[in-house]
């Protein structure tokens, strides 16, 4: 049979996504700093976008403009945005793009929202936020070996001995490889062995003590040689440098029987250990936390709560009117009107996305507020469950957008400034009942646990008697997940360290 060219015609549907689409689903997926930084690096690079310093102080405004032109966002193409975007229309453009600004709305579980004034005093800092420049524990250690004389060499080798403690107090590298690599890269000073052990046993005497040991068992035997030598600081060293591995299981019956020590000299020997700093360098570590911007805040009010979005969390956006002014007295086939057609495009795309961004997380605060509402009065064991699913479907969004909406995603509560993903919980089945959520749950053995007898701690079995009480029906082995996923020991293990607190 011969093979005869031919045409074939098929049907078929296929979904894409629009760059604008595109874009407004990485911006929702970054959180505050991320797109903060994007804001800040279109800036530079898009001369139509510049910042709006002029606020509206009255929210109840910012909400008409809203409303009045929601039907502003129903173009998402970029060949609509190109039929809106003629450059030649510059009045039709100024009245459009401001709509993309106004997105400071704020939604309340009141039928009519009276939002205080703010105060006048936004500005003021209190001192208290404001912070010291920090020292390191590796500019610590160099300060001090900058004062002690040491030869030449030994100056050489304290600087690779310092350079290798970690943040943490100890030495990250071997001695033999920290020898040689010396020795590789300074041949001409003859290091040895000798005179790493002579310049480590000089900086384990700097502060803070205990730093640059090569053992946890070696740092505490620093401290405890810094202590007065009392029996039972000299007794605590033998113990660490014969027994270390029975203190870490706490066989206390072997140790009383190696040491010949009664229940009262045990405990004045680990009540020395415990004083020590296994961690010395921890003193010195970074004491600022990381950095987390609020993207709603939730305020009470008399009649109830209120969430808005955080407006000091993002500069306010606008399109620079000098250029499009200047591009409609050019000819519309110019490169200079095309190039600033395009940088419009870019920058009404960015405003539009962050509009969006803005409304799904406040559709998404406020679910979550009417739906926790019990949380935010009475904490974590009023907490309800509640999963991407029970979202989505009530606000009428994709499970996967949900998602995108809560993760590093923060919201500022009376109660503190929490994940929204905190706020989802699976339900554990209650036999009828309502169904509890696990953060409640954990929340509820907790609090039992902190209130328990020291000296008789309460088991899984017992833990979970007293829940049935509360009419929280979880069966043992439950109890003992959501307890070790607290780092909580069992009842033996805090009946022996209970006995020495």
């Amino acid at each position: 049979m011969a093979l005869m060219p031919g045409l074939q015609i098929n049907i078929g549907q296929q979904l894409k996504l629009t760059p604008q689409l595109q874009q407004s689903i990485k911006i929702l997926q970054y959180s505050a700093l991320e797109v903060q930084q994007t804001i800040s690096t279109t800036l530079e690079t898009n001369f139509m976008l510049e910042l709006d310093e002029d606020r509206p102080d009255d929210l109840d405004e910012a909400f008409s403009d809203q409303e009045d032109h929601s039907d502003v966002d129903d173009s998402d193409a970029p060949e609509a945005n190109e039929s809106e975007l003629d450059i030649e229309s510059a009045d039709t453009l100024s009245d459009d793009l401001q709509v993309d600004c106004e997105w400071e709305e704020v939604y309340t579980d009141l039928s009519v929202s009276n939002s205080t004034s703010k105060s006048n005093d936004q500005d003021y800092t209190a001192p208290e936020n404001y912070t010291s420049a920090e020292l390191t524990l590796s500019e610590k250690l160099y300060w001090q070996s900058d004062i002690y004389p040491w030869t030449e060499v030994q100056e050489v080798v304290a600087s690779y001995i310092i350079d290798d403690i970690s943040d943490e107090g100890f030495l990250k590298t071997p001695f033999p490889t920290l020898l040689t690599d010396i020795q590789e890269k300074e041949p001409g000073l003859g290091v040895q062995l000798a005179d790493l052990e002579t310049v480590l046993a000089v900086i384990q005497q700097f502060e803070p003590t205990g730093v640059a040991a090569r053992s946890l068992e070696e740092c505490l035997i620093l401290q405890l040689k810094s202590l007065r030598q009392t029996p039972f600081v000299v007794t605590a060293t033998k113990m660490i440098e014969e027994n270390f591995e029975l203190l870490s299981t706490r066989d206390y019956k072997r140790i009383k029987k190696i040491y010949l020590l009664n229940d009262e000299e045990l405990t004045e020997v680990i009540q020395v250990i415990q004083s020590l700093t296994p961690r010395p360098g921890r003193a010195y570590s970074s004491t600022q936390g990381e950095i987390v911007v609020p993207d709603l805040k939730l305020s009470r009010t008399q009649d109830g709560f209120m969430v808005e979005l955080n407006q000091e969390a993002f500069p306010r956006l606008t399109i620079n009117s000098a250029y499009i002014d200047m591009a409609g007295a050019m000819s519309a086939a110019s490169t200079e009107a095309k190039q600033i057609k395009e940088q419009l495009i870019e920058a009404k795309g960015l405003i539009k996305s962050i509009q969006s961004r803005g409304e799904t997380l406040l559709r998404v605060g406020k679910y979550i507020v009417e739906k926790q509402a019990r949380f935010f009065d009475e904490g974590e064991q009023a907490m309800q469950p509640m999963v991407l699913r029970d979202v989505a479907e009530s606000l009428e969004l994709h499970e996967s957008t949900i998602s995108r909406a809560t993760n590093q995603k923060y919201m500022q509560t009376p109660r503190g400034t929490f994940e929204l993903k905190y706020f989802f919980s699976t339900g554990v089945s209650q036999y009828g009942s309502d169904d509890q959520s696990a953060i409640a749950i954990k929340s509820h053995i907790k609090q039992l646990i902190e209130n328990e007898d020291p000296s008789k701690p309460l088991s899984d079995n017992k833990l979970m008697a007293l829940l049935e009480e509360k009419d929280i029906n979880v069966a043992r082995r439950t109890i003992a997940k959501y307890r070790e996923a607290m780092n909580i020991p069992s009842s033996s293990e805090r009946k022996k360290l209970n006995k020495f607190k």
